[in-house]
């Protein structure tokens, strides 16, 4: 029996309600998010039972709490600069941030500092201001960074990338294969295989993909 509750009106225009349930998801209570904190995705900490992000495309904002309160914006050395898009979490020290048409960021002391992922590879890819989604596999030990750069299609190259790193950022190697499809969607791991979804072109999997 699934007893939903009803959402609150808000004063001043449409905004952003974090809903929660303390039940499995029999009930829900709203609570509007703050003014200054409309976030765009919400992404949960699976190191802590009450830690939970708030994510904008400028600012990072921490609750310990369930979302009941958050932190101001994270002013952490190395967040500033470029659009934020999405955080991945793997563990409460590593993380990684992707931003839009950057190379992503990574924290290893648990958000207190960040610095772009220099290795070669990531200079390639983000040459030309590709925005790129990214995905951990179930045991954290393998990043995967899946999009489209259409610009490529104009210079003659490949417009879609799939690229795997089992170290952290440190080191990748390209796995794009024989995809073709220039319309990639977000990647999902389903135990230790990588299906690759596209928008409207089906969906592909990649066996044992995990290390």
């Amino acid at each position: 029996e699934y007893t939903a509750g009803l959402q609150p009106a808000a004063s001043g225009g449409n905004k952003v309600y974090l809903m929660t349930s303390e039940d499995f998801g029999g009930n829900w209570t709203y609570k509007v998010m703050p003014d200054k904190l409309q976030a765009q995705s919400l992404i949960v900490d699976p190191m802590s039972s009450t830690s939970l992000y708030a994510l904008m495309d400028n600012c990072l904002a921490h609750s310990t709490d369930n979302g009941v309160t958050f932190s101001e914006c994270s002013t952490a050395a190395g967040l500033k600069g470029g659009r934020l898009s999405q955080l991945i979490i793997k563990d409460s020290k590593t993380m990684f941030m992707l931003r839009k048409g950057l190379v992503p960021l990574r924290t290893q002391d648990g958000g207190s500092t960040w610095a772009p992922l220099s290795s070669p590879a990531m200079t390639q890819l983000f040459a030309h201001g590709v925005t790129m989604d990214g995905a951990l596999s179930w045991t954290g030990k393998t990043l995967v960074l899946t999009g489209a750069d259409l610009s490529a299609v104009g210079r003659g190259e490949r417009a879609t990338s799939v690229w795997k790193s089992t170290n952290d950022g440190d080191d990748w190697t390209d796995e794009t294969g024989d995809i073709v499809t220039i319309s990639p969607g977000p990647g999902v791991w389903y135990e230790k295989d990588f299906y690759f979804v596209t928008r409207g072109e089906g969906v592909t999997v990649k066996r044992n993909f995990e290390v």
